[in-house]
């Protein structure tokens, strides 16, 4: 799990008063910051940046809020997305939620410890997320390898059965071939039951 000082945060918001506060704070955390002022320079940040994490308000110009989580849910399904928006209005709320978004913060943020409470719980919720896909992973790559040694294991089976039919036709013929041989002899059979694999213990030496 990162530290704070190696979680890198992106907060996107056109209100440069809020925006800079939550900077301020979250810096005092010794989270690592970068901020940008609308969704579409956010998005571009996003790529060049690589954050941990983002913060995007709703209302901005040029590109909103949802626009964005919509973009980065689809692209990083993963990727923790908090909204910080000063509409409560339940659609927007719903609306964010079905874009992606894993909280939503209403403004005024009086009480910044609320944004780190909710960063907290959603790298928690990455991290989990994270471990179980490698376990996933991890379980994969064992059940194909026990399936290919099982494969393996089966097909150097029916080989080996494919080679011991053929020694038995082999000797079953031999069999018949010197029984026919002491029968031009006029001698008796070596085999009373040729047809066998076990070699008859009443045979003629």
């Amino acid at each position: 799990m990162k530290t704070k000082a190696k979680t890198k945060i992106l907060v996107i918001d056109d209100d440069t008063a809020v925006r800079e506060s939550f900077c301020f704070y979250l810096e005092d955390l010794e989270y690592a910051v970068v901020q940008a002022t609308n969704g579409r320079e956010g998005l571009k940040l996003f790529e060049k940046a690589a954050p941990d994490i983002v913060m995007v308000d709703l209302r901005m110009p040029d590109m909103d809020g949802h626009q964005v989580l919509e973009k980065l849910s689809q692209t990083v399904p993963d990727m923790p997305l908090i909204v910080v928006s000063g509409t409560g209005r339940i659609s927007d709320t719903v609306k964010a939620l079905h874009n992606g978004a894993w909280d939503y913060i209403l403004k005024p943020v009086n009480d910044l410890s609320i944004l780190s409470h909710s960063i907290e719980k959603a790298l928690e919720r990455a991290r989990l997320l994270h471990e179980n896909r490698d376990h996933q992973q991890q379980l994969e790559q064992e059940v194909e390898r026990r399936t290919r040694e099982l494969t393996e294991k089966i097909e150097e089976m029916t080989r080996f059965n494919r080679m011991a039919a053929g020694r038995e036709h082999r000797i079953i013929e031999l069999k018949r071939q010197i029984n026919a041989l002491l029968g031009e002899l006029g001698r008796p059979a070596k085999y009373q039951s040729p047809d066998m694999i076990e070699e008859d213990q009443n045979s003629v030496d």
